[in-house]
């Protein structure tokens, strides 16, 4: 296995570094489960989420790119490259759904999610789970079915264009997408969506008397 350390390293950064970091005092914590009508404009003009997009299909591609098989290299060489890529993918989506500043709770890693598969795999077998899984967890109003449809449908539909030639890499990209899903069934605790706090609350909560 070659790693190309120049894109190796900044994956990894961009990949393993948890959002829930930055969440400060203007993000407020939702639960999926709850309605968000109302509440789109707030999470739309979160930066984060776009950020967290974005971060995650350069940090997917330059992962993809970083690793590379060994000139004449197969067998366990092969699988070790795969067996990288995809350690790499289910502890980033671990680690963006398990560092959560709400108390008893877990981050839905909506955007992360997205745009990790856009970075990994080709845009059309990427792309077509994704449009399929907003449009089946939008029409059940089921939120957290995004990620058991996308795990799902990323499996069926890259198999079906490409065949069985990336079916151990989909099968990965299976697990780190189901992480979050799984983690709600596993763990008793709410998977929450983050989004900007109006500056009506911001306001209420800076008249409040401090607290002694």
């Amino acid at each position: 296995m070659i790693i190309d350390w120049l894109k190796f390293a900044p994956a990894l950064f961009l990949l393993l570094l948890p959002i829930g970091l930055f969440h400060g005092k203007k993000i407020r914590f939702r639960s999926i489960s709850r309605d968000w009508d109302g509440h789109w404009s707030s999470v739309l003009s979160l930066g984060l989420h776009w950020i967290d997009l974005g971060r995650a299909a350069l940090g997917g591609w330059l992962l993809i790119e970083a690793l590379k098989l060994s000139p004449g290299g197969a067998g366990f060489l092969r699988y070790s490259v795969l067996g990288t890529e995809g350690a790499v993918m289910i502890i980033a989506v671990g680690l963006q759904t398990f560092v959560c500043k709400e108390e008893d709770a877990a981050h839905a890693p909506f955007a992360f999610v997205t745009g990790l598969l856009l970075g990994v795999y080709p845009p059309i077998i990427a792309g077509f789970p994704i449009i399929l899984a907003i449009a089946i967890a939008a029409g059940s109003r089921i939120p957290v079915a995004y990620f058991p449809c996308l795990a799902l449908l990323l499996v069926g539909i890259g198999v079906g264009l490409d065949g069985k030639r990336s079916l151990i890499l989909l099968a990965l990209g299976f697990s780190a997408v189901l992480l979050p899903w799984l983690f709600t069934i596993m763990f008793p605790r709410d998977l929450v969506f983050t989004y900007r706090a109006r500056q009506r609350s911001l306001d209420a909560e800076n008249a409040l008397p401090p607290r002694r």
